[in-house]
């Protein structure tokens, strides 16, 4: 079955679900139950306002959108810590495994702890303290993601939750599904998300309702410029609509601000601020800060590792500040690997030069990685027949790695190895 086949089906299958489950709310009684679910993981995502189902390729976008893991360029561990209002705190661990047969698997485990809550008796008509109660929620979810084609993939997860308010205890399952497509238009991606669907929690004699979600978000990176535009629709259930519009800019070289802000709030001044640091090229640290009014303000920081080097005998996918890849049929180790090549800076120009090869009609594929950002991508829309390449960063200061490949009909030497340079102007 072709990719286009398989993208047409899950297509049309994700969009089915969406459209059944948006009756759920009207037939369903009751409040929503389990609210952790609302309150969202991942700082560098938070920064944004949770403006995130858009963004591709990254251990948040497990927690806005399934389908975005699928283009996540290599293995990455997060740890994530919140500290809420009132002492509540949530804890949570995610692992990511991309690229396995356009396959990539997720697992992560999230707990919400409040401090002990004082007990009253108050069946003589007077509260009598009687002792102490806890409150928790635990989801753990596992999930996989399926990119269909360069531009498109799909994603679900299963969730087990899991919530106990002192001797009650309630548990259930719930599904996410979502889809993320690079839009012809360069730069700009859309994602669509169903999130907590599933049956009621019971409590005891009572039955509650899992809060529904529907995001959907565009996201458009300028072209060469590490500056990122979001914006999330989202609907839960038995509320109103909500929209959450966001940025990030990378000001220095791994140093990124981010900023987000919620329309229609319902305490707190509506806005986040976050900053996030890559260094080492496999690590990186995200904070965010969001005002509650009296009620305080919330902290929250996430710790990410990547693992490994960056997948090199697959296309990559293409990010929204990139020219569209081309595909070829096979990756060949018969073709040899480009050499020679070397980058100088040339006023306010780079220019990558390399050794042409002896194979008749040899053209060349240029790619570039920005460590800590992004994965190895490609600056060049079709193959070259040049031995050289010169373009012009809109960026002050910025390091990058660049690779070359051979090309011959429609197979692709492997990448060369890593060409370390640094940008200043």
């Amino acid at each position: 079955m072709s990719g286009k086949r398989i993208h047409l089906y899950l297509s049309v299958l994700i969009v089915t679900v969406f459209i059944l489950a948006a009756t759920i709310p009207v037939r369903a009684s009751g409040t929503n139950s389990f609210t952790f679910l609302q309150m969202q993981i991942g700082s560098r995502a938070q920064g944004m306002g949770n403006a995130f189902t858009a963004i591709p390729a990254h251990i948040d976008g497990l927690y806005y959108n399934p389908a975005s893991s699928a283009f996540s360029p290599r293995p990455a561990m997060m740890l994530y810590h919140s500290s809420w209002i009132e002492d509540i705190s949530i804890e949570n661990i995610s692992f990511l495994y991309p690229r396995v047969n356009n396959f990539a698997f997720s697992a992560g485990l999230s707990y919400l702890h409040l401090p002990e809550i004082d007990e009253y008796d108050i069946s003589n008509g007077n509260p009598v303290k009687g002792g102490t109660f806890q409150i928790y929620n635990l989801i753990s979810h596992v999930g996989a993601s399926f990119q269909t084609a360069e531009v498109f993939s799909a994603g679900i997860q299963i969730k087990y939750l899991q919530e106990r308010i002192a001797d009650v205890l309630a548990s259930g399952v719930a599904f996410d599904l979502g889809i993320l497509y690079k839009l012809p238009v360069e730069y700009l991606s859309f994602g669509m998300a169903l999130q907590n669907l599933g049956p009621k929690l019971k409590y005891d004699e009572y039955k509650e309702k899992l809060p529904l979600t529907y995001r959907f978000g565009v996201a458009y990176q300028l072209p060469y410029n590490p500056l990122t535009f979001a914006l999330d629709v989202v609907k839960i259930s038995d509320e109103d609509w909500k929209i959450y519009p966001g940025f990030e800019f990378e000001v220095l070289n791994g140093l990124a601000l981010r900023a987000g802000y919620q329309f229609q709030k319902d305490i707190g001044a509506g806005y986040n601020v976050g900053v996030g640091f890559a260094f080492l090229e496999n690590y990186s640290l995200n904070y965010v800060y969001s005002p509650y009014g009296i009620l305080g303000n919330t902290h929250r920081a996430e710790f990410v590792f990547n693992f490994g080097s960056l997948y090199r005998r697959s296309p990559e996918p293409r990010p929204s500040s990139y020219p569209v890849q081309t595909s070829y049929s096979s990756y060949s180790s018969q073709l040899p690997i480009p050499k020679g090549l070397t980058a100088k800076k040339l006023g306010e120009e780079v220019i990558l030069s390399w050794d042409a090869s002896y194979i008749r009609g040899a053209k060349y594929n240029i790619y570039v990685e920005i460590p800590g950002r992004t994965g190895i991508v490609k600056i060049n829309k079709e193959p070259i027949s040049d031995t050289n390449l010169t373009f012009n960063p809109t960026v002050s200061s910025l390091k990058l790695k660049f690779y070359i490949s051979l090309v011959s009909g429609n197979s692709e030497s492997e990448k060369s190895e890593a060409l370390n340079f640094e940008f200043r102007k």
